[in-house]
């Protein structure tokens, strides 16, 4: 039952192995290509010596320079509320895992209080069927060693779920404060983007090279921004490394306890007079053959 409390502890961290998606928003939808698909470029190559072709240019260029503010704007303000929206769900989802432990917690602390409770009756029923001094000596010395075993074991559990969530914690927001600012720098670096074509053509440069240089530069740094995102710190490792780690820990906990009980039971039944058995469950003492008989188990 123990055991299986501490895996799942576990499989909320799956869960939220689904933080790592917020990167999937580094997908530019506003990369320029709706500007430079179907620009409405005159040709400011024509018109005669009256100077139409340099109306016609600037023309050209008022008209890019308003569909690029347009966009510029548009754009600004998408990227700041994905962001806000990046930030919303993560807390939502560190939230969300604090609560899961913390039920968790609550959970296991309910079922040692039982197992405590339970173990203390079977106790006092074991010191009602000590009869002699030597019988007696024996409960006493059981219940020392036991109540003893169960807290050592408790201490170590309890140090392997808080190092391995330790760990997650500092793995995952590692992994974040990357993700952030990859975000965050590919929203700027796009920003500076529109704001230099906007000066580009607001200063008379031609239009068609205003739009080659923004779709050139979206598409540089969209390339970068995936370059970027194979730099990002992978968890997976260590995931598999803290879970190996508390495993390790909690299984050496309980191998010690039941080695430790172990010889208690031999010592108790020795004093009752029966023949020590080996008994594979770490949380139960052997039942007795006389009427002198044992209780089963002895709680987690």
């Amino acid at each position: 039952m123990i055991k299986t409390i501490y895996k799942k502890s576990f499989s909320f961290l799956v869960v939220f192995g689904l933080i790592f998606s917020a990167t999937g928003v580094l997908a530019d939808n506003g990369n320029g290509q709706g500007v430079s698909s179907k620009p409405v470029m005159p040709d400011s190559t024509t018109g005669s010596g009256n100077g139409q072709g340099i109306v016609n240019k600037i023309k050209s260029n008022g008209n890019i320079c308003e569909r690029i503010t347009e966009r510029a704007g548009a754009f600004q303000q998408k990227a700041s509320d994905q962001e806000s929206q990046i930030k919303t769900r993560n807390m939502t989802r560190l939230t969300n895992w604090t609560t899961k432990e913390s039920e968790q917690d609550a959970k296991l602390a309910g079922l040692r209080a039982g197992w405590d409770t339970n173990r203390k009756n079977q106790f006092s029923a074991l010191e009602a069927k000590a009869q002699t001094d030597a019988q007696k000596t024996a409960v006493a010395n059981f219940e020392t060693i036991t109540n003893a075993a169960i807290t050592t074991r408790r201490a170590a559990v309890d140090d392997a779920i808080k190092a391995f969530r330790i760990g997650m914690q500092n793995a995952i927001t590692t992994r974040q404060g990357q993700i952030d600012q990859l975000v965050s720098g590919s929203a700027a670096s796009r920003q500076s983007l529109w704001s230099k074509a906007e000066a580009d053509c607001t200063a008379g440069v031609d239009a068609k090279t205003v739009m080659a240089n923004l779709k050139s530069g979206m598409q540089a740094i969209r390339t970068q921004t995936q370059s970027d995102k194979q730099n990002v710190a992978k968890i997976n490792t260590t995931v598999a490394t803290l879970v190996a780690t508390r495993k390790a820990t909690v299984d050496k906990a309980f191998s010690d306890f039941k080695a430790t009980m172990e010889q208690a039971r031999i010592a108790l039944k020795k004093a009752f007079g029966t023949t020590a058995t080996t008994n594979s469950t770490p949380t139960t003492t052997p039942t007795t053959t006389t009427t002198t008989t044992t209780p089963t188990t002895i709680g987690n």
